[in-house]
């Protein structure tokens, strides 16, 4: 919304276009750096990574209500809709910071070793391949699609309705809540659906990022596997009408089930959006 709506013209053909590239790199080649590379640099920077988690957000807060509480010559020195540039050092100096105290709270709360102390006192156990390292690449290669098309959908809004509210007196914010975020609704949850059923369909990210356990639990530091890769896996070891090959003919019956409940429902849903802020 943010893109589409506030951020400058020039900024914006180079952020869309270089996000829609991130959402067509091959999955193969995210599922290799995934495995790789990734899933030994979380089990190093485990308690880096969670320091991230617990720093960044609140940090990105307290940036941003520093920025509005400045006086408003000091803030109209950069150019109205070129404030996404000033995240860029905040996310870097936050994701430094967490990094750097990762160490003494690790050291100070989990014995030095969040890992080994997750495996010993915890009793949990810790795969190096595991759900959270398919949950980034996943969301690595969801997000950009989802993006593209709910900022696709939040452009298409014709100027006349937010004119027309700014007019009438609402601030920008206002409009976009009220009046821009309602008129996009439809395209917005049919990209939240597309990026859905992408990722319940993916397989090579899930084949190489997650170990390809069978027997999974509800702990995220374990391996999974999905019904997709489940199929792609053991299909060409089973024998031509065996009980195995049979159970995975119903296991891609059930994949078709779901994702055609979910996907009607969701055309169900779109629809009435539709009708309901037509008149707009």
């Amino acid at each position: 919304a943010y893109t589409a709506y506030f951020m400058s013209p020039q900024l914006r053909k180079w952020v869309k276009p270089g996000i829609e590239i991130m959402a067509a790199l091959p999955t193969v080649i995210l599922g290799f750096l995934a495995g790789l590379w990734f899933a030994p640099w979380m089990e190093e920077n485990l308690a880096g990574l969670f320091m991230m988690i617990l720093i960044i957000p609140p940090g990105l807060v307290v940036f941003a209500w520093g920025w509005h509480k400045l006086h408003v010559s000091d803030r109209l020195n950069l150019p109205e809709g070129w404030e996404p540039l000033l995240l860029v050092p905040a996310l870097l100096g936050l994701g430094a910071v967490a990094m750097w105290v990762a160490d003494p709270v690790q050291g100070a709360m989990f014995g030095g070793d969040l890992r080994e102390w997750l495996s010993n006192e915890a009793g949990i156990s810790y795969d190096q391949r595991n759900a959270m390292v398919v949950g980034c690449a996943m969301g690595f290669a969801v997000i950009p699609t989802i993006f593209s098309i709910a900022e696709d959908a939040v452009f298409g809004v014709p100027q006349t309705l937010s004119q027309g509210s700014l007019a009438l007196g609402a601030t920008p914010w206002q409009t976009m809540v009220f009046v821009i975020l309602p008129t996009a609704s439809p395209g917005i949850f049919s990209a939240l659906m597309i990026g859905l059923g992408r990722a319940v369909g993916e397989t090579m990210i899930v084949l190489m990022a997650t170990g390809n356990t069978p027997v999974m639990d509800w702990n995220l530091f374990e391996g999974m596997r999905t019904l997709a890769a489940n199929i792609a896996v053991e299909m060409p070891e089973s024998e031509v009408n065996s009980s195995h090959y049979r159970i995975l003919f119903l296991a891609g019956l059930v994949l078709f089930l779901f994702t055609f409940v979910v996907n009607t429902g969701a055309e169900l849903i779109r629809q009435r959006l539709r009708e309901k802020y037509s008149s707009l």
